[in-house]
Formats: C-alpha cells, structure tokens, sequence
C-alpha cells in the first residue's frame, strides 16, 4: 500500500496577489515521491476556520507525512519549525478580519506540540538541494502557528503516528520584483528552487 503524504498551503494573505506556499504546492509533482500518494489542499488565513479543515483532512486522507507551508515575509531561507504555541496574538489581521491578542488557541490544550518529523533533517534535505535552509523554534503567533497546533492536537486526538512538518518559505524573487518600487526589496529565492528544496525537505521525512 502506497504511503500517503498531504502537503498543504494557505492562500494569499497581507494584501498580496500571490503566496509563495501555493505557488511552490502548485509545482510539486507526485513521481517526486515513488511509492507514495501525494495529496494537496489550499488552506485559508483564517484562525476561526483552519483548526476545523485541517483536523477533516486528517480525518479524510490519515496521512502518514503531512507537511505544511506557509509565508514569512523578509525570511531569508527555507525555515523548519519545532514547536507550536498555544497562544493567538496576530500582528495582522486574518483574512477573515480576525485579529486576538494574548488569546489560547485551545483552552485546556498543552502549552505546546513538539513536531512529529525531524526538523534538523530537514533542513539539511533542503541544503543538499541549493537552498539556505534552518531550524526555527517556533513559528510566532499568527495563523501559521495556529495551523501547526491544530494539526499536531488533531493528530493526537487521533492517535495517530503522522508525521507532521511546517516548513515556512520566503518571498519567491519572481513576487520580490513586483513589490511597489520605493520599498526596500524583501530578501527572496527562486520558485524553482524553493520547490527543489521543499520536495527533498519532505523526501526526508
């Protein structure tokens, strides 16, 4: 039976066109991973609505790797999370205009969730593959974070021995040369090098 592996990406957020996440789930290509499924799902910006979608997928799919991606704007290099933080505090409004401060994202839920794969592996996997790539301890407060722990508490929930990855990517450069000229130029890597990276960041798990 062939290994299942969901790998998700949100949809465009901050008030730009494009998500470097979507734009790398858009291009990766099943035969990157023999003897494996490869599964895909767009997830909205949203802290109200994620937990719920993410926690039907695995439910849905019962992924052996799941793989998250997501933004962070003026990131240098590819960044493997390790931890998820019980906590909601955004900088920014959500897409659904949503904006805690200081908020738990479950109540009576642990502190925080150690991720299921190996980040140091995967950020080396990443290296390899041309792309400066390291390992974050957390993912900050906005709905990336939400994301990780609402995924590694459904996996829990569910008992379930999934391995569970966030990877957070930079600027594409092909996004970088459409920032409003007169703004500093945010640090970026080519789409195509950020999907290298990315397929043998999961390859790894």
């Amino acid at each position: 039976m062939k290994k299942k592996i969901l790998v998700t990406a949100f949809e465009p957020f901050g008030g730009r066109a494009a998500n470097p996440a979507l734009e790398v789930l858009k291009k990766l290509e099943p035969g990157a991973f023999p003897g494996c499924a490869l599964h895909k799902a767009k997830l909205p910006v949203s802290g109200k609505t994620v937990g719920a979608r993410i926690a039907a997928l695995i439910k849905k799919i019962k992924p052996d790797c799941l793989v998250a991606l997501g933004l962070a704007g003026g990131e240098t290099a590819v960044r493997l999370e390790r931890f998820a933080l019980n906590i909601q505090d955004y900088g920014i409004k959500d897409n659904s205009g949503y904006r805690p401060e200081g908020k738990k994202i479950k109540r009576n839920g642990p502190a925080a969730y150690f991720v299921s794969s190996d980040p140091l592996k995967m950020a080396a996997a990443a290296r390899t593959a041309g792309a400066p790539a390291y390992v974050s301890n957390h993912a900050g407060a906005y709905v990336c974070n939400n994301l990780m722990y609402e995924a590694l508490h459904a996996i829990a929930a569910e008992n379930s021995a999934t391995k569970f990855a966030f990877i957070h990517l930079p600027l594409t450069t092909e996004m970088a040369v459409l920032e409003k000229p007169g703004k500093a130029i945010p640090p970026s890597l080519p789409l195509a090098l950020l999907v290298k990276a990315v397929t043998a960041a999961i390859g790894a798990v």
